[in-house]
């Protein structure tokens, strides 16, 4: 089970675009905690703090000031989309006694029965979201795909979860498949647009000989 991660926070009053700005001039990334009916409270990470917690499946202990302590679970990030650097991160705060939703990465283990069928491996998704005590929240979910072959895939309900954790999203989802490698694909497109549209011009020929 994933282990307790413990960062340092800083409050903030300076809100808005210029504010954040600033802070991430500065190596810091804005951060909001909520939850449990409380108001939500603003602070401030170090932005190498902030890649651990991205790589954190499970709780996440906020230190703030030195003193005060938020134990939360990430909720939502928000990335530049060019130069992918971290802007925004929200903390959702939990008890330890409740169930709470959050995202786990999915890892294959295994090579596929399909690759040796000269298949390769496609990871739809990356991520999936479980609930269950926060203590509980694992790091991955490993899937075993060794038993998939060509054109074969494994779903959400072939997951194996560790105990005190489920998921909500739905059981034919697919999660691994293998598949015929893309080029072979396009090459096979390409002959058969190929052979279309040299139909019409036989035909021509047959009108031109009669």
């Amino acid at each position: 089970m994933s282990k307790s991660l413990s960062i340092t926070a800083t409050k903030r009053d300076g809100l808005g675009k210029g504010p954040a700005r600033r802070l991430r001039s500065a190596n810091l990334i804005p951060v909001v905690t909520y939850g449990h009916g409380a108001a939500a409270t603003s602070m401030t990470i170090k932005a190498e703090d902030s890649e651990q917690v991205l790589h954190h499946s499970g709780i996440v202990e906020l230190v703030i000031n030195g003193s005060d302590k938020k134990t939360t679970v990430l909720k939502t990030f928000q990335r530049h989309p060019i130069s992918n650097k971290i802007l925004h991160i929200d903390f959702q705060e939990v008890r330890t006694d409740e169930v709470v939703f959050t995202l786990v990465p999915l890892v294959s283990v295994g090579e596929p029965a399909g690759t040796r069928q000269g298949g390769q491996l496609e990871q739809v998704m990356m991520e999936i979201e479980v609930k269950s005590l926060p203590m509980n929240i694992p790091d991955v979910i490993k899937a075993d795909v060794s038993a998939l072959n060509l054109d074969e895939a494994l779903h959400v309900r072939n997951l194996v979860f560790p105990e005190g954790v489920s998921t909500d999203v739905a059981a034919d989802q697919v999660v691994f498949n293998v598949r015929a490698p893309k080029v072979q694909e396009v090459e096979e497109t390409a002959a058969a647009e190929g052979e279309e549209a040299a139909a019409p011009a036989a035909d021509t020929k047959k009108s031109d000989a009669e």
